[in-house]
């Protein structure tokens, strides 16, 4: 059987049953570009920039119901690695193919194996003809085992190109799933904690996604409140009993008070750094809390001291009261015009499907979503980890929509990283998908001479989107539904809301306490003296 290099690269990713694939032409892909388009079992999206791409993919891996590897396809000589880092620091499998130089070619240029080394798991640069298939199967393991990330693989013009005979029968991709064995020694240790713990507390970050039914059993069985990262925040259903919502939040906190062991699932290290945590964590994989449950639930009830129904029942009143309080304190709050973010989230949760997805960006909208509307299915909010994500939201609600037509995708976005990446609105024009971004803008950066105002609604009309502003806390719930109705005829929407910052989420104070306390006194005084200045002079 004679095959072309590219045609090798199409088979191993329609082996691996890759779905979706993000791309920007060059000279150096296109051979691989053109030979993924007469797939029929993948569809090859073009874009118009790489970082988008990546976005894309990342978004892709977050929101698949099973493992699934997000794919981009660039040039070797086009590398960003803003877009995939963000998928490094959050453990979110990418497989980045890039079409490279010939071999022999001595052009000068940097080299994207160095480029990408602090952001990826592996990277590789196919030397052989024969190997094509088998190092994308590589790449694809790698990024899904262990703690799972980005992958880089480069395939020179020359080899895509190249046609001959192969030596063997190709080789058939067998699934792996990303499934570690469990310790058991390790496994025992955290059983005897919890065995001896008296007020014990779950935290979940993104790691703990795609498993949320063994989660509510253990906190059942346990009576054990549970906390989440920002990360974490559809990994427990909002509508639980003994969600505590973000680690931030009083009722997270006060769940904590006195807490004397910390069950982490799927936590990393950026979302400890923003909690206050008892002495005694026991860090798990998600995929050992079944053996974990069966452990516990084998123990007879000689050692573990499980609560009775009277202290669970003052457990989840206080969680209630904690979390009606935070809702009331939010209403109440004097918005001066513009759009409460409670309020607006309370009427965006009423006019949702219960399977509707939110993808936020990178800022505080993030916070403020996370806070303040309640997620209930395992895997509806997305959100990046980090600032290497800014122009994340639009890139991700197109990737997500594309691969689930039948469910509402709404996108809350900064009209900073509206700026970014609003122009991939597009690809949702072109395919009609039915997209509904969410600005928020925040009216009071116009009093920044350097940042230019921008007619949102003119920008919606230039791309053929629907248009709805909100501008105060009225009649909220009436224009969604309506930006919703519009998006189920297959137009994009885009919705100005004219949003309040003027009030701190909880987590937005975690973390600027956190960065405070690392620096020097005399470095803290400067920061608190500039912040009151940009707030009288209305910049902040």
């Amino acid at each position: 059987m004679s095959e072309t290099g590219a045609q090798l690269v199409r088979y191993a990713l329609e082996q691996l049953n890759t779905k979706h694939i993000f791309t920007v032409l060059g000279n150096h892909n296109r051979e691989i570009y053109d030979e993924l388009n007469r797939s029929t079992s993948i569809s090859i999206h073009l874009l118009n920039q790489e970082i988008s791409a990546a976005f894309m993919a990342d978004a892709i891996s977050r929101s698949a119901a099973e493992i699934e590897v997000g794919t981009v396809l660039i040039t070797a000589d086009a590398i960003i690695s803003q877009g995939i880092a963000d998928a490094f620091i959050s453990g979110i499998p990418l497989l980045i193919i890039a079409g490279g130089p010939a071999a022999n070619d001595s052009t000068d240029g940097i080299d994207p194996m160095q480029l990408l080394q602090p952001v990826t798991k592996a990277s590789f640069k196919v030397s052989e003809f024969n190997n094509i298939v088998s190092s994308i199967f590589e790449a694809q393991l790698i990024a899904i085992s262990d703690k799972p990330g980005p992958v880089f693989i480069e395939i020179p013009i020359n080899l895509q190109v190249h046609k001959d005979e192969l030596e063997a029968p190709l080789p058939i991709h067998l699934s792996a799933a990303n499934q570690s064995q469990i310790d058991q020694e390790q496994l025992e240790i955290s059983a005897q904690k919890l065995l001896a713990a008296e007020n014990p507390v779950l935290f979940l970050g993104w790691g703990a996604a795609r498993h949320q039914q063994q989660i509510m059993a253990l906190a059942d069985f346990l009576a054990a409140p549970v906390c989440t990262s920002l990360q974490g925040n559809s990994a427990f259903p909002a509508e639980h009993p003994l969600h505590g919502g973000l680690i931030a939040n009083p009722s997270a906190r006060h769940a904590l008070k006195d807490c004397d062991c910390l069950i982490s699932i799927g936590v990393n290290n950026n979302d400890l750094k923003y909690a206050e945590l008892p002495k005694q964590v026991v860090q798990l994989e998600a995929g050992a809390i079944p053996a974990l449950l069966h452990r516990l639930q084998s123990n007879d009830n000689s050692g573990i001291d499980l609560k009775a129904p009277s202290t669970a029942k003052k457990i989840i009143q206080k969680i209630a009261k904690d979390k009606a309080e935070l809702q009331e304190n939010w209403l109440e709050h004097n918005s001066r015009g513009r759009v409460n973010p409670a309020v607006f989230f309370t009427a965006l949760a009423k006019v949702l499907n219960n399977d509707a997805v939110v993808v936020t960006g990178y800022g505080s909208h993030r916070a403020l979503a996370a806070e303040l509307l309640p997620i209930n299915n395992d895997q509806d909010f997305i959100s990046p980890s980090s600032f290497n994500a800014m122009g994340y939201c639009v890139p991700a609600v197109n990737a997500i929509k594309l691969a689930n037509p039948e469910k509402q995708i709404v996108g809350i976005v900064g009209d900073g990283a509206m700026i970014i990446s609003g122009m991939e609105v597009i690809t949702a024009v072109r395919e009609k998908l039915g997209t509904v971004y969410c600005v928020f803008n925040n009216s009071e950066r116009t009093a920044d001479k350097n940042l230019g105002h921008i007619n949102w609604g003119s920008f919606a009309d230039a791309l053929e989107c629907g248009y709805f502003p909100i501008a105060n806390n009225h009649d909220i719930d009436t224009i969604m539904r309506r930006a919703l109705e519009t998006s189920a005829q297959g137009q994009p929407v885009i919705v100005e809301i004219t949003i309040d910052y003027s009030r701190k989420t909880h987590y937005a104070q975690r973390v600027e306490k956190a960065q405070q306390a690392s620096l020097p006194n005399r470095d803290k005084l400067g920061l608190v003296k500039r912040a009151i200045v940009r707030k009288i002079m209305g910049t902040k």
